[in-house]
């Protein structure tokens, strides 16, 4: 059972900055690439807010919340999973901070409810990758 004395707090806000910056990097060059083809500001931002474009932003931004994690554990080289975790909940006080409203009631359950598992399943690749490097077993 890991214990507060465990937690490295740079690498959790080093994960939390990956899942972030991560998130934020790959919304704008997906916005960018459909500006590229010649659509509107305003038609891109209408379809990054359709069903689709919604969806497409909860598996981008999750998949940075398991990169996130991924690298908090990889980071600490001890209670990976928590480590993921605990970038998963500074994703959650960060996305209620700065919340855009008029977001669909599916999308922000879904983003709440999958971010903790997604930064958990980060640290959790970074316990087997320590474990398969022989640091431990897992």
């Amino acid at each position: 059972m890991p214990k507060f004395s465990d937690i490295k707090f740079k690498a959790v806000i080093v994960g939390a900055i990956v899942d972030n910056a991560g998130t934020l990097l790959l919304m704008t060059f997906l916005a960018a690439a459909l500006v590229s083809t010649g659509l509107s500001e305003d038609e891109v931002m209408s379809r990054m807010k359709s069903t689709n474009g919604l969806l497409l932003g909860l598996i981008v931004g999750l998949s940075c919340t398991v990169m996130g994690g991924y690298f908090a554990g990889r980071m600490a080289g001890r209670a990976e999973i928590l480590h993921g975790a605990l970038v998963a909940v500074v994703g959650m006080i960060l996305a209620l901070v700065f919340r855009e409203s008029g977001s669909p009631v599916w999308f922000d359950i879904a983003g709440f409810v999958g971010m903790l598992p997604a930064g958990m399943a980060g640290g959790s690749l970074a316990q087997r990758r320590s474990a398969a490097a022989g640091g431990r077993d897992a």
